[in-house]
């Protein structure tokens, strides 16, 4: 199996690994194991190499996973993951490992599993895309932030943001036929189960269920909005003044004014914004067993799996 593996060494986790990585994979003739330092080095590096490769390995975090989304889409080959990021939640969905080199032998594994991409006007997501407090919060995310407090970041930036923020007038429609408007901070669009450094979309969001999960950050008090968060990141169920949660196939959102659409932790986009969900999109690499909680793979042939962990 000829591999090209592509790794980010400014990710949070890329310099530590690079030796390692270059270690596991100096006996391997059929493995390329290329630095990239920016988005435009990889985007050329998949063009010129990646028609060639049976399977790309990208190490590096979700912001860079999702910006060569599109070219990973043409290219339709198998995609494995090191995760290399602060938050690493699409890593998380799917149940990989974070140590590098154990990210390693799932990402050149015997097992693969095609899972759903999210579009929002025709940029593909792999977590979330969100419009409001978002926006201000991929602001804050500076990158000393980033390596000094890692998964807690997010949160620590989420607070900052909206202590100041104002809310502002939305209107969805999902499905074409369920409407709802109202005042919000954030409206977040899931495609993936985490986001944010393990914020949970929603109590039975996968990324292989072909669906959006929606949920919508009302205003309230500092402490409905705290309560709010932690029902996010504990991933608990129902629902609070201040947080309604939908699910749907796509989503059509307008707002007062144009605003800016942060996909993935970058901003990319502005409203008005149609979501929709291409299933089945992209193969990845996923552990031949997967832990037996996990719940962000649903549409997953275990018989499959049992049979690839005996070979």
């Amino acid at each position: 199996m000829r591999l090209l593996i592509l790794v980010n060494p400014n990710a949070s986790g890329g310099e530590e690994a690079m030796p390692r990585l270059k270690e596991r994979f100096d006996s391997e003739p059929d493995a390329e194991l290329v630095a990239v330092e920016t988005p435009d080095e990889m985007l050329n590096a998949l063009d010129e190499r990646g028609p060639e490769a049976d399977r790309i390995v990208l190490g590096g975090g979700d912001g860079t996973i999702s910006s060569m989304l599109p070219k990973l889409l043409k290219l339709k080959k198998p995609l494995g993951v090191l995760p290399l990021g602060t938050a690493n939640d699409f890593a998380r969905t799917l149940s990989l490992p974070e140590d590098p080199i154990e990210a390693v032998e799932v990402a050149i594994g015997p097992r693969t599993h095609l899972i759903d991409v999210g579009m929002v006007n025709d940029h593909p997501f792999i977590n979330v895309a969100s419009v409001g407090v978002a926006s201000k919060v991929s602001e804050l995310q500076s990158k000393d932030l980033k390596r000094s407090f890692r998964v807690l970041s997010y949160a620590m930036s989420f607070r900052e943001a909206i202590r100041d923020a104002k809310p502002f007038s939305v209107s969805m429609t999902l499905d074409d036929h369920n409407h709802w408007r109202g005042m919000v901070h954030q409206v977040s669009v899931g495609n993936g189960r985490f986001h944010g450094g393990g914020l949970v979309v929603a109590e039975d969001a996968a990324i292989d269920d072909g669906k959006l999960h929606i949920y919508v950050v009302r205003p309230g008090t500092f402490l409905d909005l705290a309560a709010s968060v932690a029902s996010l990141k504990f991933g608990l169920g129902g629902e609070r003044e201040t947080l309604k949660r939908r699910a749907a196939e796509t989503v059509r959102l307008t707002t007062s004014r144009p605003r800016h659409i942060n996909i993935d932790g970058d901003i990319r986009s502005t409203t008005p914004a149609e979501f929709s969900v291409a299933r089945r999109a992209l193969e990845v690499a996923i552990p031949s067993e997967l832990p037996p909680h996990q719940r962000g793979l649903v549409d997953v042939d275990e018989s499959r799996a049992s049979e690839e962990s005996e070979v």
